[in-house]
């Protein structure tokens, strides 16, 4: 045991009892997850690969699908790296390249892999089958296996191959299953399978799978999420808008949430950090009987809205992950931790001297000006060596100051120029515009004078329109007069026609009488007749002035049958010449 190193350390805080604590017994448990240090700068390397797509994206409107392609490959490669950064590795890698990583060296790099570690421990003396559910490709299930085989437990893969035949380890009770998310998996898949403890590694588990895969209803869930990160973003907006589905306003308050929260990912409450450092001993009680204790942690964090300007001003600044303490943290000792290496103090035995002027014993009355000449060059020499150190600590410092005023005036000066160039070509697009602004006001103007004009020729035209349905109208009454007159002439015309033709006949008739008459006058008075008797010429006589009077009564029935005649003929010529017939 290294005493000096336990005393020289900073004592680590008590576990205190969070105030703050929801107890929650839903089953569905948020677990934070602190991140390393080279996971926060590989975040800050990923988010500055996308840096013009993501201004791009906040600035414009513009929804390009290869914009929308690359903001797809920042949200996968965060995911992976919050994960473990080495499934960011494409390329192949050999399959025992895994395993000859040992267990310190994985969780070296993760803070969810040593969490996750830590969580097995507390449950590997128990019987139990849980899940780790998780995405299979990547190679997240080779590290998962890889971590697995550094603890005492048993591997079941639902997806992939082996890293290490499992029937060469030894068997042990506590057995875990690697269930993945992106292949499809039933009931036979999984031999009819349900788990005491469900661990969701990343996002990428639905609700409906997890439930699925509960042995009882209080079988809890237990989410690994990075805290700041993209898991957390993603998870706590998916949760306020109480939806899976990726609207595009979700979309955007993920994306500003990880770019903001860049600085602080993986940064862990102050009050939870002092679990963390005892391996989540803390949850040791709740481990042991997960169904009936609450959940001793508080609830996910919230996580503001962020709007583009936080996100244009947070691409700004420069995000730093303690590379001062680096710098001014050397590999060698410092002066009083190589003093104690030594054993180069007074009290020490060894270091006595017990000879001539030099001797550190009880008769030291003699050498008392030397020892005090000795004390006060060695204290000089303390002294001065502090001096030096000190003098180098401040050149040091100004140097890196000097290199971070550098690398902000470089950073400053990069934004100027970019902002020039985004002023200029607002500028030229400004002056671009101008002759099409001015033409489109042209065109606007005439526009709005042919309008007036239309509408002026509008109101002619409806007082004409409204004259033409009068005279419509009129000429449609005087149409209907027209047909009433029409239908009645054609009928006295038809009443005279049929007239006309009795009286031609009745004129057939009288001539015919006429001319027979005519005949037998004719008869009577032929002067060939032989002389009759008396009484024969009486009766002649009688005869005779029968047919003058029948001869008088015919020509005064042939004249008034003429007359007749005449007055039928000038009224049906006067029918015929007249303007509505002819119409």
């Amino acid at each position: 045991m290294d005493l000096f190193k336990i005393l020289d350390t900073t004592p680590e805080p008590p576990i205190i009892d969070l105030t703050h604590t929801s107890n929650n017994t839903s089953g569905d448990y948020w677990l934070p997850v602190p991140m390393s240090n080279y996971q926060m700068e590989l975040t800050d390397h990923v988010i500055s690969l996308h840096y013009s797509d993501i201004l791009k994206y906040f600035e414009t409107d513009d929804k390009d699908i290869v914009l929308l392609d690359s903001l797809e490959q920042l949200y996968l490669n965060s995911q992976l790296v919050s994960t473990h950064p080495y499934s960011l590795i494409k390329h192949f890698i050999p399959k025992n390249l895994t395993s000859k990583d040992t267990l310190f060296q994985l969780i070296e790099f993760s803070g969810k892999f040593q969490v996750l570690r830590d969580m097995l421990a507390l449950l590997e003396t128990r019987k139990l089958n849980i899940a780790i559910v998780s995405k299979s490709g990547d190679r997240c299930f080779d590290l998962l296996e890889a971590l697995l085989l550094g603890s005492r437990v048993n591997i079941k893969r639902y997806a992939g191959s082996y890293v290490k035949d499992p029937s060469k380890l030894k068997q042990r009770d506590l057995t875990v299953h690697l269930v993945p998310t992106d292949v499809e998996l039933t009931t036979t898949d999984l031999n009819d399978e349900t788990f005491d403890l469900i661990f969701a590694i990343d996002i990428t588990a639905k609700n409906e799978l997890l439930h699925s895969l509960k042995k009882t209803p209080k079988t809890p869930i237990l989410r690994f999420i990075t805290t700041n990160s993209i898991d957390h973003a993603a998870m706590y907006f998916r949760k306020l808008h109480d939806s899976e589905e990726k609207t595009q306003e979700y979309l955007v308050e993920v994306t500003a949430a990880v770019i903001v929260l860049r600085s602080r990912i993986g940064v862990l409450p102050p009050d939870l950090r002092p679990i963390y450092t005892k391996n989540l001993t803390y949850l040791e009680k709740w481990a042991h009987d997960y169904e009936n204790e609450t959940w001793p942690l508080p609830e996910m964090s919230s996580i503001s809205l962020y709007d583009s300007g936080d996100v244009e001003r947070s691409l700004l600044r420069e995000v730093r992950f303690n590379n001062v303490k680096k710098l001014l943290k050397g590999d060698k000792h410092s002066f009083y931790e190589l003093k104690r290496l030594e054993r180069d103090y007074s009290t020490n035995p060894l270091k006595e001297v017990n000879f001539g002027i030099l001797r550190t014993n009880k008769d030291y009355n003699e050498s008392l000006t030397h020892k005090l000449i000795q004390d006060f060059t060695k204290s000089l020499h303390s002294h001065n060596d502090a001096k030096n150190q000190l003098k180098h600590f401040k050149e040091g410092l100004t140097l890196i100051d000097e290199k971070y005023a550098l690398d902000d005036e470089t950073k400053l000066l990069k934004d100027l120029d970019h902002m020039k160039l985004r002023i200029q070509t607002a500028e030229h697009k400004s002056t671009k515009l101008g002759p099409q602004i001015e033409q489109m006001k042209q065109d606007i103007e005439s526009l709005n004078k042919e309008i007036d004009k239309f509408k002026q020729d509008d109101t002619n035209v409806l007082s004409k329109i409204n004259e033409l349905k009068s005279s419509i109208r009129t000429k449609e009454k005087k149409e209907a007069t027209l047909i009433q007159e029409k239908e009645y002439m054609t009928k006295e015309i038809n009443n005279a026609k049929q007239s006309i033709t009795d009286s031609e006949s009745q004129i057939e008739q009288v001539k015919t009488q006429i001319i027979d008459q005519t005949e037998q006058f004719k008869h009577y008075f032929d002067e060939d007749k032989p002389p009759s008797s008396t009484k024969e010429t009486v009766d002649e006589d009688e005869e005779l002035q029968k047919l003058k009077e029948l001869k008088e009564n015919l020509q005064s029935s042939i004249k008034s049958n003429l007359a007749k005649l005449a007055n039928l003929k000038l009224r049906t010529d006067n029918r015929r010449n007249s303007p509505s017939i002819k119409s």
